[in-house]
């Protein structure tokens, strides 16, 4: 039953990558171009081009499949498809590991769906986010086995170190898991831990983290830490209310799969709330069995415990980022993480659902259609929870139906999109353009499905240089004598550039109108170095 649902999960988003649903961007185009690079042999980054941190492990895993197939978006995302699939196998495990088998195919179940943001973060090739998912499920089931099973092979060991430092050198959003991960062997397998396991898994850290390592030996760059902690937002002003209100309200729907493309409509908003409880019982639960249970036992809820704090460290970082306030739409990505903690949140649902199936099942075995005696006091409450957790997991997967089903009707927009992409290549290449300027969101879209014939310098709206992810670009634009401006309709930059305030020494010689964007074809002074 498990592998039905997983592959119907797998089918569903192997149609939508063939699709290209969801459509690309820029992000994902600068990876891209890393593995076209690494294809190539031009280049070998540690790090995606542009920034100092965000390890760049899947470019190197795209880099021949973008030889071999050529740059389509289906082409970089086919890795992520199998991170995906090998995602599934993980948890479908951990799972089983830590509760029980039907409940492991239960939550394959929620896990077949697939809403916008839930399938932009698993399939889009933009690499940190189908990977470090993956490596996190498997750091937590290789902890889960570590603390059942002290006596596991040495090679788990390694096994767990190597996760760790992959999730480290790749993308510190998911270092909750990897904190959740070391208290949980550290404490259950204190006792077992020799010399030589520590040994193994510190070598395993090391390996999976040596890019990360070496990157930060070296003199000549910022240091990797600091970068990110820059980039963190959390030294940035913003009420309280609304960055709780972008985690819990927008983010935590979102991530979780119950809102339509790009939005959360208010009654979709209700799964935040909802989540927090069952995150909170999720605790209790554990916490409790933990002081109740035996030395065996006892492992097993902290097992449970180390998902549950894992998802509310990942919550907790996130709200405490000015960007679940300034962005929470967008940004609910960095709570995709916390997909590995949704068998603890969906635990005590399953409890009570159980119960109440048990009831009715013995009621139906003993020919009544009715309890025998009257229930009354605490099994009365009982009836009650069980038959709350049963409607509340109906309303889930629905919420999962429906905001699955938003995203099937938005495909013919987006499939727009790519028919405007693709229609913007084309004349780009009728007309021999091989210089641009453009916005962020358009340049490496424009020169990974072009291969490089078209290469992209980045403006700002006030048509000064803005962000170049890979600054060879803007000076091999800089040094031609022709050039286009392709700027998107209704935009400041349009707005700009046709009010004359373009860069001094641009002449425009033709302007054309295609696919959403206003194209200036212009000669300009070339800049010489």
């Amino acid at each position: 039953m498990a592998a039905a649902l997983g592959l119907a999960g797998v089918l569903y988003r192997a149609i939508l990558t063939a699709l290209d649903v969801p459509p690309a961007n820029s992000d994902e185009g600068t990876a891209g171009l890393a593995a076209l690079h690494i294809g190539e042999g031009r280049h070998w980054p540690t790090f995606f081009y542009g920034q100092d941190y965000m390890g760049t492990f899947y470019s190197y895993l795209a880099a021949p499949l973008i030889q071999a197939l050529g740059t389509h978006w289906w082409v970089l995302r086919l890795p992520a498809l199998a991170m995906y699939a090998a995602f599934l196998v993980l948890v479908f495990r951990l799972t089983r590991t830590l509760y029980t088998p039907w409940f492991a195919v239960f939550v394959m179940a929620v896990m077949a769906f697939g809403s916008d943001r839930v399938v932009k973060d698993q399939i889009i090739g933009a690499g940190g986010y189908s990977d470090v998912a993956t490596a996190a499920a498997g750091l937590m089931l290789a902890s889960a086995l570590l603390a059942l099973q002290p006596d596991k092979r040495k090679t788990t060991y390694a096994v767990w170190g190597l996760l760790a430092g992959y999730i480290v050198w790749t993308h510190w959003l998911a270092l909750p898991y990897v904190a959740a991960a070391v208290l949980l062997v550290a404490w259950a397998g204190r006792s077992e831990l020799t010399m030589r396991r520590a040994s193994l898994a510190v070598s395993g850290f090391v390996l999976g983290a040596a890019p990360l390592i070496w990157f930060n030996l070296r003199s000549d760059h910022p240091n990797s830490f600091s970068v990110l902690l820059s980039l963190s937002g959390t030294t940035e002003s913003a009420a309280w209310s609304d960055r709780l209100h972008g985690a819990v309200l927008l983010g935590l729907p979102l991530s979780s799969g119950m809102c339509a493309p790009s939005r959360c409509a208010a009654w979709q908003m209700w799964w935040g709330p909802a989540y927090l409880i069952l995150l909170v019982v999720a605790a209790i639960i554990a916490v409790v069995a933990i002081r109740r249970a035996d030395a065996g036992e006892r492992r097993l809820h902290a097992g449970r415990l180390a998902l549950v704090a894992g998802a509310a460290m990942t919550l907790a970082a996130y709200t405490a980022s000015s960007s679940s306030a300034t962005t929470p739409v967008e940004s609910a990505r960095y709570l995709h993480y916390a997909m590995v903690s949704l068998p603890a949140v969906l635990w005590p649902l399953w409890i009570g659902t159980s119960s109440l199936v048990g009831r009715v099942g013995a009621n139906i075995s003993d020919g009544k259609g009715a309890p025998q005696r009257s229930v009354a006091g605490p099994s009365r409450r009982g009836v009650v929870l069980a038959v709350g957790c049963t409607a509340l997991t109906c309303a889930i997967f629905a919420g999962l139906l429906v905001a699955t089903g938003q995203l099937i009707a938005h495909r013919p927009h987006y499939a727009a999109e790519a028919d405007d992409e693709q229609r913007l290549l084309d004349h780009l290449r009728a007309g021999g353009i091989t210089h641009v300027y453009s916005g962020y969101w358009t340049c490496n879209r424009l020169a990974y499905r072009s291969r490089e014939q078209v290469r992209c310098a980045v403006l700002d709206e006030n048509l000064t240089p803005g962000f170049d992810r890979y600054r060879p670009y803007r000076n091999q634009v800089r040094q031609s004598e022709q050039v286009a401006y392709v700027l998107p309709e209704s935009s400041a930059m349009s707005d700009n550039f046709a009010q004359s305030a373009r860069p001094p020494g641009v002449e425009v010689v033709s302007r054309h109108e295609i696919a959403g964007y206003q194209i200036y074809l212009c000669r300009q002074r070339p800049e010489r170095n």
